[in-house]
């Protein structure tokens, strides 16, 4: 008897918390993709606001969601000029980004992260190389044109 009362209590917490919690995190996850789009639309002063709203709720992000919000507001602070917290953002973004999956974040964001964290870092980006580059022979001396007939 003991069992049947604690098995329907547990049954009824958890029917009375799951909601709350899906519905905390489906509000977070909405003021992460709120975000991402306010930037993909280069909205960078909404994004920030959207970014600050969220910064108390960081605790409660599923991993994917911190990584976007860390990276997304890492760029937002990089492109207002925010320097030292877009590069403390984006320096944990790219960590948690690498120990979770490459489907979280869209090829060209994981490109302007990286080379935000260059530039915040003082690295130089590598000089692209030509994959085929002009073979110059010869002289000063010799001419130059179409091949006598």
């Amino acid at each position: 008897m003991f069992d049947m009362e604690a098995r329907r209590a547990n049954l009824l917490l958890l029917a009375v918390t799951l909601p709350i919690v899906t519905t905390i995190t489906g509000c977070v996850g909405g003021q992460v993709r709120a975000g991402i789009g306010s930037y993909e639309a280069g909205n960078y002063n909404r994004t920030a606001l959207h970014c600050d709203e969220m910064a108390d709720e960081e605790d409660d992000m599923n991993d994917k969601a911190h990584v976007r919000y860390l990276v997304y507001c890492g760029l937002t602070k990089y492109r207002l000029g925010h320097r030292a917290e877009a590069q403390r953002m984006l320096a944990l973004g790219s960590e948690e980004y690498t120990q979770g999956s490459s489907r979280w974040l869209k090829p060209a964001i994981v490109d302007e992260m990286m080379k935000a964290l260059d530039d915040l870092e003082g690295r130089t980006p590598p000089v692209p190389q030509s994959e085929t580059s002009p073979v110059v022979s010869g002289g000063l001396d010799e001419a130059v044109g179409p091949e006598p007939l």
